[in-house]
């Protein structure tokens, strides 16, 4: 529950509403005035509220707390008005199994309310005027000007393009991580983050968003949270899903930082349908490339229709990435975008690019195109691992709902498979798993078993 007061919050009531003898860990965290900030000696803080749009949003934020972290129970209150030195500000109380998830669940309800409620905070001084330092579109206490944020770079590029731009990025990895990070600080408008999975110790090496205290969360959320510290002037949207050609809505420029050729050809045959660009990048080992897809100029169908199977490419996992080399090829990335977006073309919408970083070489291929190729003309159907129950055909049907993720990942995926769970959710979720790991021949029954009744 989501609550909004203009009296004293009372810890102990707070506290005591969470009491759960099922819960293993209660987390809370109180936010207090002080008595300075920045250097200035605060004598009181004020707060006023968009209180009906702060209560829907704030009662959304704990219900995805609740879901994400596996939380018994959760509560906020947040404090209206004027308040005193060592008032509580806000309070968050959150119960669960496990300690783990209710830290990590206290820490986004922190973040998600600093970026999503209409909350304005004036401080209150000892010796100078009171000031307006905190509204719902900053992140954190701006006390500067937009236009003094690109002074530096105004003069290199159309600011005004990159304020009104939407990109989706695809990936907020070894590639990501970089390309993000550059597009933020240029300021391009609206930045939306596409990854499903979590930050991983192995990664961190190359995905210098992150730092091991994080292991564990969704990198989608947490490249939004650092990327709205390092720039308070754009929207930034986290979406912690695999990726679908939904996530093009209002998009101008795409940029693929995936790891996989499954979701690589998934997103270039939905940019091609919906004439949307997109900046594609790839690393092996030392070497990378670049290219800008740009629809009826050339595509990867033009030269070969089937997707290629990750099995027999082989990933970092198996021959290891240093960091420098995908933050040299997300940079790159991201450089061509932002010239993409101020002027319409960058130097990889003719050619691909092809970098070695060991002996720093570069070659360029002139893109080609196929007359009679439909995928340039947008006429391309999208691949989908949901069937039909009349589609499966001699295809093998494997019942997973008795068999755990570890197991369903181990099968034998020799010819056409089709999962089939109890409504199609959860082997919906198997087969995108097995097919990121290249077996582009796992379906999953659209429906589930009941289809079959």
């Amino acid at each position: 529950m989501f609550s909004i007061s203009d009296v004293t919050l009372n810890r102990d009531e707070l506290h005591g509403t969470l009491a759960n003898t099922t819960a293993g860990a209660i987390v809370v965290f109180e936010g207090w005035v002080r008595n300075h900030n920045e250097g200035k000696k605060v004598s009181s803080l004020e707060y006023q509220v968009y209180k009906e749009l702060a209560l829907k949003e704030g009662d959304k934020i704990l219900s995805e707390a609740k879901e994400k972290f596996n939380l018994h129970q959760v509560m906020c209150a947040h404090r209206e008005g004027h308040l005193a030195l060592g008032d509580i500000a806000i309070w968050i109380g959150a119960t669960a199994s496990h300690r783990d998830d209710a830290f990590k669940a206290t820490r986004y309800i922190i973040d998600e309310i600093k970026h999503r409620l209409p909350v304005w905070k004036k401080e209150h001084y000892v010796d100078q005027k009171a000031e307006w330092v905190f509204c719902r579109h900053h992140h954190h206490h701006v006390h500067f000007n937009e236009a003094d944020f690109y002074k530096k770079q105004e003069i290199v590029t159309n600011q005004a393009k990159l304020r009104e731009a939407r990109v989706l990025v695809v990936g907020a990895g070894g590639l990501g991580c970089p390309a993000l990070i550059n597009l933020a600080a240029a300021g391009v408008g609206l930045v939306r983050v596409v990854d499903y999975d979590t930050i991983s110790i192995s990664n961190i090496h190359r995905q210098f968003l992150y730092s091991p205290n994080l292991v564990g969360e969704k990198k989608a959320v947490v490249a939004r949270s650092r990327l709205l510290e390092l720039n308070p002037f754009i929207e930034v949207e986290s979406i912690t899903e695999r990726f679908s050609p939904e996530h093009l809505a209002g998009i101008d420029l795409v940029l693929d930082c995936t790891d996989n050729m499954a979701t690589k050809f998934l997103i270039h045959d939905a940019c091609f349908k919906f004439a949307t660009p997109f900046i594609s990048a790839g690393v092996f080992k030392s070497e990378g490339q670049v290219r800008t897809f740009i629809p009826s100029k050339g595509c990867l169908r033009c030269h070969g229709a089937v997707t290629p199977d990750d099995s027999l490419l082989g990933n970092c996992n198996d021959f290891g990435v240093l960091g420098a080399t995908t933050s040299v090829l997300g940079s790159i990335q991201a450089s061509e975008a932002l010239e993409f977006l101020a002027y319409g073309a960058n130097s990889t919408s003719e050619s691909t690019l092809y970098l070695n970083l060991k002996t720093l070489t570069q070659l360029r291929i002139k893109h080609s195109a196929r007359p009679d190729c439909p995928v340039c003309k947008g006429d391309v159907e999208l691949e989908t691992c949901d069937l039909e129950v009349e589609s499966i055909g001699e295809a093998r049907l494997i019942d997973i709902r008795n068999l755990s993720d570890e197991e369903v990942k181990n099968l034998n995926f020799t010819g056409k498979v089709v999962l089939s769970c109890h409504r199609g959710v959860r082997s919906r979720k198997m087969a995108e798993v097995c097919r990121s790991q290249g077996h582009q021949h796992v379906f999953s029954l659209k429906g589930g078993a009941t289809s079959l009744a």
